[in-house]
């Protein structure tokens, strides 16, 4: 199993990880390559790709893309800033090294081929960023609509078809609305969601980014609704709630700095146009009609509740630099018939992407801190972060320790926070405040109540050696362990053992049960995977031994 394989060549003797191929004699221990040892000051990634609904790995080809003024790095040392690669298991591991003027990073992913709709998320961090995070990027598939519908979660999908002419023109309407769902929200209460609404008319031609236009043959197309009920919808929201903006007036970013605020969103939506070749039709020469349901219980940046006939800023979402555009003030309206439950925002636009409802306002840098874990309890807590309602965003993360900071949170706005272990609430903080004024966090303060868990450790050995076994030798080499299938990863690197021919590295305090290991084998440029089972008190080893692919001179004797 590989974690993921950039498009590289690799070579027997390859630039920082050289090592001696020929035949006979004896081979020191490698030293750590540099490449690889430069990771261990940066702010460590483990970016992890899932189904929306399922939660489960993407193990389709997904194309991703890298964007933002961060230096990224790939485990081999290679730079990933401006790069587009593949992976088949929804796995990219890499560091991150932030400055004064360069703090945050986005990842994209899709692949409209395979029905997975195009979408990112930022990256924000600081100078002092280091350690291990984990950052997943949630992604719909317009071919498993009625999965998606069936589900719990509150996200629904509408897809139909249409057909394009030899112009690129629609000869017929096509018109679309995802179903409403009943749902429970984030406080546990019953709620209905509302729509969204795609109309296109015949005649409309439609072309791709690139100015081509749709061909000839069958189009689908597809609406998928996100609910603002939970942290399961939310947590798709592309590019994160503290994402990019551009082309917002002053008046739209409500006393915030261009991207150092954040949102606090009504809905969103995507909406999606393919043609028979399998290309994104963006946009059209003719006006598009769609709408996004917004709850009647939302509030405006002041902490206001809307009313038909208030303003709403409307934003759409650019897949190719991650960054959201604010297009134009929208109205809130009544439905016909009246909804009971939510109002409509009209418009129409001449391209398509994700659309959402959101207030843009100052933001601050929150704190979670957790009392009641032991010294030495280092197990793996999930924190669930979701505005209450009317003021709806999330943010979720792992701690290993008692205090988390997020970045770029919406001030003045009130949180519902959950503390998970293995998936059980063991705390929890309500209707809480995060910030009084902008960069002027308010420490929360959870308490915990954590059953004993029974905890072990793995020993991660990496070494190379010929295929017959011969001039074994120590490798050094970047290694990570993901606990009990959980979002919890853990970075480490394998250091050279003086006297063995091994180069070993420990994790400690991790939870009993089956977790994996995942080795970079610098020979192939990606990572190998093994699954080992923890038992209390004990100590497991992962061991790799990657293949020095050795030649023999032309010539050599026996």
């Amino acid at each position: 199993m590989r974690m993921n394989k950039l498009n590289l060549v690799s070579a027997c003797v390859a630039g920082m990880f050289l090592t001696a191929c020929g035949d006979g004699g004896s081979v020191n221990p490698a030293s750590t390559p540099a490449a690889i040892a430069a990771l261990s000051s940066q702010a460590r990634y483990q970016i992890v790709l899932k189904n929306a609904i399922t939660g489960q790995r993407i193990t389709d080809s997904l194309s991703v893309a890298f964007t933002g003024d961060a230096e990224l790095k790939a485990a081999d040392g290679s730079s990933l800033n401006g790069k587009n690669i593949t992976t088949t298991d929804g796995l990219i591991a890499l560091g991150a090294t932030f400055n004064a003027t360069a703090k945050d990073f986005s990842v994209l992913a899709g692949n409209r081929a395979l029905g997975w709709v195009e979408t990112g998320v930022r990256v924000l961090g600081s100078t002092t960023s280091t350690g291990d995070q984990v950052v997943e990027l949630l992604l719909v598939n317009t071919k498993n609509a009625a999965a998606i519908n069936a589900s719990t979660v509150p996200v629904s999908m509408a897809v139909g078809t249409g057909n394009a002419s030899a112009t690129g023109a629609l000869t017929s309407s096509v018109a679309l609305a995802t179903p409403s769902k009943l749902v429970t929200n984030a406080e546990g209460d019953p709620e209905t969601t509302g729509v969204s609404t795609l109309n296109l008319a015949s005649g409309t031609i439609g072309t791709t980014a690139d100015g081509k236009p749709a061909a000839a043959g069958p189009l689908n197309v597809s609406v998928t609704s996100y609910s603002n009920a939970s942290i399961d919808s939310m947590s798709a929201f592309p590019g994160g709630f503290g994402a990019t903006v551009s082309g917002a007036p002053s008046s739209v970013l409500n006393g915030s700095a261009a991207n150092d605020g954040a949102f606090i969103t009504g809905g969103f939506a995507q909406f999606n146009v393919t043609d028979s070749n399998g290309n994104a039709i963006r946009n059209f020469d003719k006006p598009v009609s769609v709408s996004i349901d917004l709850p009647k219980t939302s509030l405006d940046a002041d902490g206001i509740q809307v009313q038909a006939g208030s303003d709403y800023p409307v934003w759409s979402y650019d897949d190719v630099t991650g960054a959201w555009k604010f297009e134009k003030t929208g109205v809130v309206s009544e439905k016909s018939p009246v909804d009971p439950n939510n109002y409509t925002v009209v418009f129409s636009t001449n391209h398509l992407s994700s659309w959402n409802l959101d207030f843009y306002t100052p933001s601050c840098r929150a704190e979670i801190n957790l009392t009641g874990r032991t010294a030495g309890d280092q197990r793996p807590l999930t924190i669930e972060v979701v505005g209450v309602v009317g003021q709806r965003f999330s943010r979720t993360g792992t701690m290993t320790d008692s205090q988390l900071k997020i970045n770029r949170t919406p001030y003045k706005t009130r949180v519902n926070v959950k503390v998970r272990d293995q998936g059980v609430v063991v705390g929890q903080a309500s209707n809480t405040l995060l910030c009084a004024a902008p960069n002027q966090p308010r420490p929360i303060f959870v308490p915990i109540t954590l059953k004993p868990v029974a905890l072990g450790s793995i020993q991660v050995e990496t070494t190379e050696s010929c295929a017959d076994g011969s001039q074994k030798r120590a490798l050094p080499t970047f290694a990570w362990v993901n606990v009990k299938n959980m979002n919890n990863w853990r970075s480490g690197y394998t250091n050279t053992v003086a006297g063995t021919t091994v180069a070993r590295t420990e994790f400690g305090s991790v939870l009993t049960g089956n977790s994996t290991v995942y080795a970079y084998n610098p020979r192939k440029m990606q990572y190998e995977a093994k699954s080992v089972a923890v038992t209390a008190n004990n100590a497991v080893t992962a061991a790799f031994n990657f293949d020095m692919n050795c030649t023999r001179p032309t010539g050599a004797g026996g």
